[in-house]
């Protein structure tokens, strides 16, 4: 069973309950920070778990390296053989000769209001913000700032693709000038903020929130993407249960992670900014956001 994750702190009580339930792993094996774009695969009981930048989870769903996959929801649609008109219906509904990919199991990475790690850094208000950095890390990220700009904040900004951030305006120490600003995600926004005090910083989710009044949004979900991984899924839905009512064990117990993480913060981070369930209000605002980015305006 070939599954494929998120890298980041979000991702940690589902990965401590693929661990738990359906893949032990060696309890003496130590945790190994590896650069967020390679493959970090861990076998156990006939699996293999791959955690990767929320892209290459994409690619991974999209070209059937995956059965199941954790998928940035811009990038569901786009998986070969998804209807976006059949999301709301059932498994059973869908149901046909041919297999299509379906989004399983009740969680998602979503946020209901601010979610901390999906932003926008900036020196200048958004009003007067003319150029935009955007992370190549993160589609739905990308196409949201663009959702936002057009429809909430009114601006017409120029786009322009960074392809590591951290490096740029970490490592290099790089500024942004006047209008500029910069799309972060993950756990890069911890580093970014540490290394610099930005004077704005506008949270993604909250502002869709504004936008929408009151909607939540997923950035992620899990998707069966092979007749194997649909089968899979009951068994990947129990795993991901116990380990989003295991959070604290979840930081400090997890084999297979991308870094190591202050408790306190990371508790905080994952129960309060992170919502794992996918309710119908979630579902309801995935459809408008595919909506927005497949039909603009």
């Amino acid at each position: 069973m070939r599954i494929t994750a998120v890298s980041y702190l979000n991702t940690l009580p589902f990965i401590y309950g693929i661990e738990q339930r359906v893949a032990p792993f060696s309890a003496g094996r130590t945790a190994s920070a590896q650069p967020e774009t390679e493959r970090s695969f861990a076998e156990g009981e006939g699996i293999a778990l791959t955690l990767r930048v929320p892209s290459l989870c994409a690619a991974d769903a999209m070209t059937g390296k995956a059965d199941i996959a954790l998928v940035p929801v811009a990038a569901i649609p786009q998986i070969p053989g998804f209807s976006v008109s059949s999301f709301s219906e059932t498994a059973a509904e869908c149901s046909s000769a041919r297999f299509t990919p379906q989004i399983v199991t009740d969680f998602c990475i979503g946020a209901e209001g601010r979610v901390d790690t999906v932003v926008l850094l900036s020196d200048t208000p958004i009003e007067a913000v003319r150029r935009i950095y955007l992370d190549a890390h993160s589609r739905t990220s990308v196409l949201l700032v663009r959702v936002l700009a057009g429809e909430h904040w009114g601006i017409e900004p120029q786009w322009v693709d960074c392809a590591d951030c951290t490096t740029d305006f970490i490592d290099r120490k790089r500024r942004l000038e006047h209008g500029e600003a910069i799309v972060a995600i993950g756990d890069k926004v911890f580093a970014l903020k540490a290394a610099y005090r930005y004077a704005c910083c506008y949270d993604l989710a909250e502002e869709w929130a504004r936008m929408t009044g009151g909607l939540p949004f997923v950035f992620a979900a899990w998707v069966a993407c092979s007749p194997a991984g649909m089968a899979f899924a009951p068994t990947l839905n129990e795993a991901l249960t116990y380990g989003v009512e295991h959070v604290a064990e979840a930081i400090t117990k997890t084999v297979n992670r991308s870094g190591n993480f202050d408790f306190q913060p990371a508790y905080d981070y994952l129960t309060r900014s992170i919502k794992f369930d996918l309710d119908e209000r979630k579902r309801m605002a995935m459809r408008l956001f595919w909506e927005k980015i497949i039909s603009p305006g």
